[in-house]
């Protein structure tokens, strides 16, 4: 699931997020409506695992409360792609040189990353390992994650059989998920073996 809007998002919709803006008062009413609908439906997760950026921990607080469901530890494994520090907070009609330079770059070179960024090569080795740990957890029974929309675009472009890096990540900026949508699409039949649901 990807977690509700965050200051960020609803302030400066087309800017990287910055790692700590906090979820809004309009990001809680949708992880709430989420919650509600999922209640309605019989799923209760056995453990609701998350990215430590705190839009993602509220979200799942309000999910495991809702649920009565557990919160493992926030782990790293399911943050959002490391933007370089230079665009954080900012639109594309605000990024630096060096960051427009970088971005064709990466293409060509995609172990190259900025200052506090992330490589794509890195994000994709995340990302199969996010898909792979998911897999333990759900012999256990249902998980639910709650996460970010782009690291959520490159764990959908990994399981459709994607390789490249640069490959990944075009598709992972053009996915979409609206705040506080689940993906893939809830299941709650119960003859079904369990199923990551993001």
């Amino acid at each position: 699931m990807r977690h509700g809007t965050c200051l960020d998002g609803l302030c400066r919709p087309h800017a990287h997020a910055r790692p700590g803006t906090p979820l809004t008062t309009r990001g809680i009413a949708e992880v709430v409506s989420t919650a509600r609908r999922l209640l309605r439906r019989g799923f209760k997760p056995n453990v609701i695992l998350t990215s430590p950026l705190p839009r993602a921990t509220a979200s799942a607080r309000i999910l495991a409360e809702i649920l009565g469901a557990p919160i493992a530890p926030p782990d790293q494994l399911y943050a959002e792609w490391r933007a370089p520090h230079c665009v954080l907070g900012l639109s594309p009609d605000d990024y630096p040189s060096e960051y427009r330079e970088w971005q064709s770059e990466r293409l060509r070179d995609p172990d190259s990353a900025l200052p506090g960024g992330e490589s794509l090569t890195a994000l994709r080795q995340r990302a199969t390992e996010a898909v792979s740990r998911a897999h333990e957890a759900a012999r256990e029974g249902e998980v639910l994650i709650v996460s970010h929309r782009v690291f959520i675009g490159v764990v959908a472009a990994t399981l459709d059989g994607a390789r490249s890096p640069q490959g990944i990540f075009r598709s992972a900026r053009d996915f979409e998920l609206a705040p506080a949508m689940l993906w893939p699409a809830c299941s709650t039949a119960r003859a079904a073996p369990p199923r990551w649901r993001q």
